[in-house]
């Protein structure tokens, strides 16, 4: 099961996109919160749900584990991150013939529904497992490396190249490795292993590290709450408070609330809708869930 999740409030509205023959989309951004802020609270909340939320996450059994994991940014093709038992993040690109290029990727932890992810920012984030140092290992006799037990981890799936070019033209991974994340040293580096070759250990520097353990999937999300592109939309459905209205492309004729409208009209009111953006975060509040 999923971390609990906050969800966006914006403009009290809830809007559905249905893509023909692409499924649906519900245009919703939830919230995780970033644990390093308050580490007391969410290891309680850690321990409560230590039943719901430690769920193993098993390998793809097709993929090669490599020892000493090099990659190109473009290699990757999912990523996820569990924290003292965990999963708080995964993203993984999931191509789709209605999808364009860019919106491949998705963030399916700790988000539930669709979210469109920027891929500027995700590239960034990936650039940081790809200047991960894990070819020469370090002398640990007689050290508390923390690594026999840790429950913290990253696990990244790509192709098995550093070559940019090589990496875009495969669409699938065909290597995986899981870094296992331990104690720190005296300046604060993290002591690192690569699972099913922990004789090796290897230093990462914290500001690597950290940036990944206290990252803010927000900072992911592509500020547009839901993008479906007109040419394949079937129906939008909003509703605001009690009412809902209904814009539906029905053949070569369009329709508000089952009256026909012009499709200058349509297209106008469509493109409004798109252009909505994502500001913040909120809390949840005594109003409850909203999505947006």
């Amino acid at each position: 099961m999923k971390n609990r999740i906050k969800k966006i409030l914006l403009l009290g509205m809830t809007a559905m996109f249905t893509a023909g023959a692409a499924g649906t989309a519900v245009s919703s951004c939830p919230v995780w919160a970033d644990q390093a802020e308050n580490p007391g609270e969410n290891g309680k909340d850690a321990e409560e749900n230590s039943g719901e939320n430690s769920e193993e996450v098993t390998e793809d059994p097709g993929l090669k584990q490599v020892e000493h994991p090099r990659m190109s940014t473009y290699g990757i093709r999912s990523f996820s991150i569990v924290k003292d038992g965990q999963e708080v993040f995964r993203i993984a690109q999931e191509p789709a013939d209605y999808k364009m290029d860019f919106d491949y990727w998705e963030i399916t932890n700790p988000y539930d529904e669709i979210a469109t992810v920027n891929t500027e920012n995700m590239y960034e984030m990936f650039g940081v497992l790809v200047n991960f140092d894990l070819s020469n290992g370090i002398d640990t006799t007689d050290t508390d490396t923390g690594l026999d037990d840790t429950q913290t981890y990253f696990t990244v799936d790509f192709v098995n190249t550093v070559n940019d070019d090589t990496a875009r033209e495969k669409e699938d991974a065909d290597a995986t490795a899981t870094i296992l994340i331990g104690n720190t040293d005296e300046n604060g580096d993290y002591y690192a292993t690569v699972k099913g070759y922990e004789d090796a250990v290897y230093l990462l520097s914290k500001e690597s590290v950290n940036s990944l353990l206290e990252l803010k999937p927000f900072n992911l999300i592509l500020k547009i709450p839901a993008l479906v592109n007109i040419d394949t939309l079937e129906s939008a459905d909003m509703t605001v408070g009690k009412k809902t209205y209904t814009m539906k492309l029905d053949g070569e004729k369009y329709k508000f609330n089952k009256k026909s409208v012009k499709k200058e009209k349509f297209t106008e009111l469509y493109q409004a809708l798109q252009s909505v953006m994502l500001d913040s975060e909120i809390g949840e509040t005594k109003i409850g869930r909203a999505h947006v």
